[in-house]
């Protein structure tokens, strides 16, 4: 069996690794190759940019592929187990645990993505990824499924992974146009400050409050340590501006124009660590939009959701992971977690069905392809739902919405933690072995 993955961010490479440790034993021999249309693993880390926060399960994900990836991302992500949440006047609505360590075995940590993605590369085996190859288009035939390449070149396979995101040529090749990616409405604007550059009473503030969550009456403002030691001179504050626009920026938005459109919405927000010399909103928004920082324009793309992430001819021969299936809003923080998950899934149920049941190529393609959809789509619509909600607190408000805005974070933050273990408790290989002991993995309908 054959099986190529379209896409070398970071749920492309951890299902690179799922697969080839699950699939190890397979007889005949499994290959794997994965697609990447950058042209080099440093072209790709660059374009990973932003930050993020790495939730229990997502963590637990990785270590279930790449114990040595996951030891290294919790050794270099901040652990930013408590939020705190205020509205722009200042006012403390309240500190909620997001994913502690002590209940969860596995902390909430915030960091750079392309740590996570870096974490993963690290384990490649020579050879496992093409880069330079970007997938025009992806067909499925009698045989197995052909990919035409950018360059020309054809690549066939029995099994493609689309891992390529909210512009999926897989999805595409599946689809149509029909789920293409649609604007949100919404917009970040962040990137990365050395935490030493900042004024005193800011750091202080970082100390006691590090992950800062503020609401105001025409957008949301955060902000971070990204590594585990905030006072070594590398440290760096991941922030993160999101705001309600009909058309988002353009990516070479002068920095003059992002730092004054910032400006005019944050620069009269209050924070407790304010000083007649340093307002917080002020001191971030001027050092962010500064040539010499890391600045990204992150508009929010959606894609409707889809029936199915496989084939439309149920063989299986295509599955869609992440993005390129269920494209997540940052509002819910489960976006990579997810991705993982989907990629750890895929990999357990070919290994039932392929090696454990010996079934062979198509009819493991095809019971894989139906069971994954059985375990994963319930779960991620869940996710969706609670990204939605969240999306709509960071949008224009009015004084009554704002006032039940904020009357919801303080009741949230007074909710017993018990509430996240669906989220947080989550353990994708106890899922899979649940599903196949009841049978539970059955075809959904197309």
């Amino acid at each position: 069996m054959k099986i190529v993955i379209v896409g070398g961010g970071i749920g492309g490479i951890a299902a690179y690794h799922a697969l080839r440790k699950h699939l190890a034993d397979a007889s005949p021999p499994v290959t794997i190759l994965v697609l990447e249309s950058h042209e080099n693993i440093a072209s790709t880390a660059s374009a990973i940019g932003g930050g993020l926060g790495l939730a229990p399960n997502g963590l637990r994900a990785i270590s279930l592929i790449s114990p040595d990836a996951a030891a290294y991302i919790e050794e270099q992500g901040f652990p930013g187990e408590i939020f705190s949440f205020l509205n722009s006047k200042g006012k403390l609505l309240g500190r909620f645990r997001i994913g502690r360590k002590a209940r969860y075995g596995l902390g909430e940590l915030m960091l750079p993505r392309a740590t996570v993605h870096d974490a993963l590369l690290q384990e490649l085996r020579p050879g496992a990824v093409a880069w330079n190859h970007k997938v025009r288009s992806v067909k499925e035939d009698q045989d197995g499924v052909e990919l035409m390449l950018e360059n020309g070149t054809v690549e066939r396979a029995d099994l493609v992974i689309g891992a390529d995101g909210v512009r999926s040529v897989v999805r595409e090749a599946i689809f149509g146009h029909k789920y293409d990616a649609t604007y949100e409405g919404l917009t970040g604007v962040g990137g990365f400050i050395p935490i030493n550059s900042l004024s005193e009473s800011l750091r202080e503030s970082i100390r006691k409050d590090p992950v800062t969550m503020t609401f105001g009456p025409d957008g949301f403002f955060g902000y971070s340590p990204a590594s585990r030691d905030i006072e070594s001179q590398s440290a760096q504050l991941m922030w993160w501006s999101t705001y309600e626009t009909v058309e988002p920026p353009p990516r070479d938005t002068p920095r003059t124009a992002i730092l004054d459109q910032l400006m005019a919405r944050h620069a009269n927000w209050v924070s407790p660590a304010d000083t007649p010399t340093y307002p917080v909103f002020r001191e971030i928004i001027a050092q962010g939009c500064a040539e010499t920082s890391q600045l990204l324009i992150l508009p929010g793309y959606v894609t409707p959701r889809l029936p199915h992430w496989s084939s439309l001819s149920g063989s299986g021969r295509i599955l869609l992971l992440g993005d390129s299936s269920h494209c997540l809003p940052p509002h819910a923080g489960q976006g990579v977690a997810c991705a993982v998950e989907d990629a750890v899934a895929i990999a357990l149920l070919l290994k039932h069905y392929r090696v454990s049941h010996r079934f062979g190529t198509e009819e493991s393609l095809r019971r894989t392809a139906a069971a994954y959809e059985t375990v994963r789509m319930k779960r991620v619509g869940r996710i969706l739902d609670l990204a939605k909600y969240g999306g709509q607190t960071k949008k224009k408000q009015s004084w009554w919405q704002e006032k039940v805005r904020d009357f919801f974070m303080w009741l949230l933050c007074k909710l017993p933690e018990s509430l996240n273990d669906a989220q947080f408790a989550y353990d994708i290989e106890a899922e899979i072995a649940k599903c196949i002991a009841k049978s539970g993995c059955e075809p959904m309908a197309k």
